[in-house]
């Protein structure tokens, strides 16, 4: 298994893999975005595409962005979807930990359901706040 960045020219050749395995990530924003929206944020640089890969198989896929908060920056973690993870996630946490301190990073951010911290405490990540929602009948 290996985990790599993949360059932006490319997104067209790896795409449709990456959409079976991102896709029900995307599906979780409620609305908010679609699969296409990913595809343009990764084509236009604003997102990095990265891929856990079995041979020629697409196991996992994950974007990745970075935030210049005013007294810090973060690698956001922002789209991750996929099989297998108890397999790829060690490799996957080493290489985001590498490439968020060759960024000038101070820490690691991601999103996703709260099933997430059974998998990411024992990598030392920490729940940071908890986000609520309510809709409006307006549309």
């Amino acid at each position: 298994m290996i985990f790599t960045a993949v360059p932006r020219e490319a997104l067209g050749i790896v795409w449709g893999d990456v959409t079976k395995v991102l896709n029900k990530s995307v599906e979780t924003s409620s609305g908010k975005f679609h699969i296409d929206d990913i595809y343009k944020d990764i084509d236009s640089g604003f997102l990095g595409l990265w891929l856990v890969l079995d041979k020629k198989e697409v196991v996992a896929a994950l974007t990745t962005r970075i935030i210049p908060y005013p007294g810090r920056r973060a690698l956001a973690l922002d789209w991750v979807g996929g099989t297998r993870m108890a397999e790829w996630l060690p490799m996957v946490i080493e290489t985001m930990e590498d490439y968020a301190k060759d960024s000038d990073c101070q820490h690691i951010e991601g999103y996703g359901r709260k099933a997430w911290g059974r998998y990411l405490g024992k990598y030392g990540w920490k729940p940071e706040y908890i986000a609520y929602r309510m809709e409006l009948n307006n549309g």
